[in-house]
């Protein structure tokens, strides 16, 4: 993991520097990572594509091996190699995401390590030169710091290393009071310390959104609010709106059936499906909750990537649906189907 960080660290610094926007940097790593990982994606959206496609053939093996699961499970093996269906590949994209995603969330927080390049055993020179400062400028420390100065630095995450908590907000002030660069721990240093601005339109994207001040917003209390604060909200909004239409138009809608007598086996395999289709939209629902949540608990920048992340995917669904229908033809479909009811009928006049 720690390989990830470091790389993902230096590809959001580099766009950084190009295009010198905080901002646009996250927008253009979000899509230089999903550029990466299309041929992922790709392979995804055909697999899963050809398995809605081959749905009405694998209804048919079940239920003419609806006594005998092991042949089941065989028969719907070789349909999937025939048809070079993988039931993994759905997984695989995600469990590739996820890393980058936990690992952006340490480059975001910790910033001074992974964009600036300051090596953990030289943070020391950081945080002396913070400490001094804000001893001096007690005024100019935000709320949230002045009960842990002067800041502590250990390895790990844990309570000792106040400063590996707070980093996202002291790379902050380095940029804002370019003077605690001056301090003489760093002046003897022979490495140059680059600054980031976390500014993007207005928003701050090193803050987390208050979502204190956005439940109390619906309560009346509006004391306090600033713009920042509801500028930052746009974030997680956008973040589960976002989650959600992808969501929405990933998920194929079930077609009503009417006046079509099913037999008890049809109807059971229909409620099956019908338990499926509300899991799916149960989890339609509650993720983008989630993902809302999550923006309003991490940073700007973290929320920022999600829903550029969203909005690419979207694009992507709709490109695809459009240009790629399965690479299966329906009358393909039709005579394998043909093909299995005869093989049940045959079986059946046997016994």
């Amino acid at each position: 993991m720690t390989y990830i960080m470091i790389a993902l660290g230096w590809i959001l610094q580099l766009f950084y520097q190009l295009i010198g926007n905080y901002g646009f940097a996250i927008i253009l790593f979000t899509v230089f990572i999903k550029l990466c990982l299309f041929p992922l994606d790709l392979k995804q959206k055909k697999s899963m594509a050809k398995t809605q496609k081959i749905q009405p053939l694998l209804m048919e093996i079940q239920k003419k091996y609806a006594n005998d699961k092991e042949k089941q499970n065989q028969e719907t093996v070789k349909l999937y190699q025939k048809y070079g269906i993988s039931p993994m590949s759905g997984c695989l994209p995600m469990l590739i995401q996820l890393p980058i995603i936990f690992a952006l969330y340490w480059v975001v927080r910790k910033p001074i390590v992974y964009m600036m390049g300051v090596n953990a055993s030289e943070v020391w020179r950081i945080a002396e030169a913070f400490n001094t400062w804000a001893a001096a400028n007690a005024d100019a420390v935000p709320a949230a710091l002045k009960q842990y100065i002067p800041l502590t630095y250990q390895k790990g995450m844990g309570a000792s290393n106040t400063f590996g908590s707070y980093e996202i907000q002291i790379a902050q002030l380095l940029f804002k009071h370019p003077e605690i660069l001056e301090h003489s721990a760093i002046a003897a240093w022979d490495k140059v310390l680059n600054p980031i601005n976390f500014g993007f339109f207005g928003m701050d994207l090193a803050s987390v959104p208050d979502l204190k001040a956005f439940g109390g917003m619906f309560i009346g209390r509006f004391s306090g609010i600033t713009r920042g604060d509801v500028l930052l909200w746009i974030i997680p909004v956008l973040a589960g709106f976002s989650s959600w239409l992808s969501s929405k138009i990933a998920t194929p809608a079930q077609k009503k059936e009417k006046g079509i007598i099913l037999s008890e086996e049809e109807k059971a395999q229909k409620q099956q499906a019908s338990a499926t289709n509300d899991t799916m939209k149960t989890m339609t629902t509650i993720m983008p909750l989630f993902s809302a949540w999550f923006a309003f608990t991490l940073p700007a920048a973290v929320g920022l990537y999600w829903i550029i992340s969203n909005v690419i995917q979207i694009l992507q669904h709709v490109f695809f649906t459009k240009y790629f229908s399965g690479g299966i033809s329906q009358e393909e479909i039709e005579g394998e189907i043909e093909n299995v009811k005869k093989s049940r009928k045959n079986r059946k006049k046997r016994k």
